[in-house]
């Protein structure tokens, strides 16, 4: 969205200086972190039969979604010598614009690779997009659907205040989305019912929980969502005390923002994260009105340091990537996919980059 990039603009002074502005940076991060018993975090596990129930209705139906082609025509990332000093442990795989005459397509930002191998992504118009991609053959196949989101009485999520759908997880069936203004998680029985899912709050994540010292802004809210160890991991696209907030989900849906560490990477905000096995890479973004896009795409280690394996910025291919996603390859070896959010505007591209991490 333009009007949020520009405003998060003026907190960045140069391509190489990022300072977040006095209004993103209320609060103080945890003094100490004190993790979250077991039986006090919320565990997915323990509700995923009732999630899928409550979204689905007992409907096994797919219910209905839009289908449409979708044209991916060949993006390189840059010249060899630029691309090379961009990547650090990774090399690029294949990059892609996809471009289709569907009004409805684009926003993209929460992004998931599915057991099928087909990727799910989200867009803040309030809908759930799954782009058909061949693994093997390492290539979208040019076949799309789109379902809207709906709440839990069954109807269609309307107006940017209920349906700025940003974060993405997807696991056994169900999608988890977390939305900005009206911050909140919805599951949704996606891989049951597919259109008929409901959506079922499972947090109310609010404008200020009690454990974080200060308020979210309307649209920086949880851009990035994942299941670590069976626990729902919510992150805050903002910068406080130079990191990014993170918070573990309890059993009574409450965000617990000093029950984990929180995310550097190095003062850009937190856009996404997944996890592969015990490993989470993180996506990070700033925008400024004079170099465009920087973008950093980097493996979390245990204090909470995202380390780059991918840096993005004029002169390479670079748009406003919001979205990751990790899978392993037919070789066995980790990709790890970006999407971008081309917010509706005729003059950005969504963009869909594949990396392979080295061993």
């Amino acid at each position: 969205m333009r009007a949020r990039q520009f405003t998060k603009a003026m907190g960045w002074l140069s391509a190489g200086l990022v300072l977040c502005l006095a209004t993103a940076c209320r609060g103080s991060a945890p003094e100490e972190v004190s993790a979250l018993p077991a039986d006090e975090a919320w565990q997915f596990t323990e509700h995923r039969d009732h999630l899928v129930e409550a979204s689905c209705h007992g409907e096994e139906a797919r219910g209905f979604a839009q289908s449409f082609r979708l044209e991916a025509q060949p993006v390189m990332l840059g010249t060899a010598e630029q691309t090379q000093k961009a990547l650090s442990g990774v090399s690029f795989e294949g990059g892609w614009s996809l471009q289709t005459e569907f009004a409805s397509f684009g926003g993209l930002s929460g992004l998931k690779v599915l057991p099928s191998g087909d990727l799910l992504a989200v867009s803040d118009g309030g809908a759930l997009v799954e782009i058909g991609f061949d693994q093997k053959l390492l290539e979208p196949t040019g076949q799309a659907t789109l379902t809207f989101l709906k709440d839990e009485s069954g109807s269609i999520l309307t107006g940017k205040s209920q349906a700025d759908s940003e974060g993405l997880e997807y696991i056994d069936g169900l999608a988890f989305v977390s939305f900005e203004r009206d911050h909140r998680i919805l599951a949704y029985g996606y891989g049951v019912c597919g259109g008929n899912a409901r959506g079922i709050e499972v947090s109310a994540i609010g404008t200020s929980p009690e454990s974080l010292a200060g308020t979210i802004r309307g649209n920086g809210g949880a851009e990035a969502l994942m299941l670590e160890d069976d626990r729902l991991i919510a992150g805050l696209e903002d910068i406080t005390d130079r990191l990014s907030p993170v918070a573990v989900i309890d059993e009574a849906g409450e965000a617990q923002f000093a029950a984990r560490p929180w995310i550097d990477g190095g003062d850009l905000p937190l856009v996404g994260f997944d996890r592969l096995e015990a490993t989470t890479y993180s996506l990070h973004r700033a925008w400024n009105p004079v170099t465009g896009n920087s973008i950093m795409l980097g493996r979390v280690d245990e204090t909470g340091r995202s380390v780059p394996l991918v840096r993005l910025s004029r002169p390479l291919s670079v748009d406003n990537f919001e979205g990751v996603a990790t899978a392993y390859g037919p070789d066995g070896a980790a990709r790890l996919f970006i999407i971008a959010d081309d917010n509706f505007s005729d003059g950005q591209q969504t963009l869909l980059f594949v990396f392979r991490v080295e061993p």
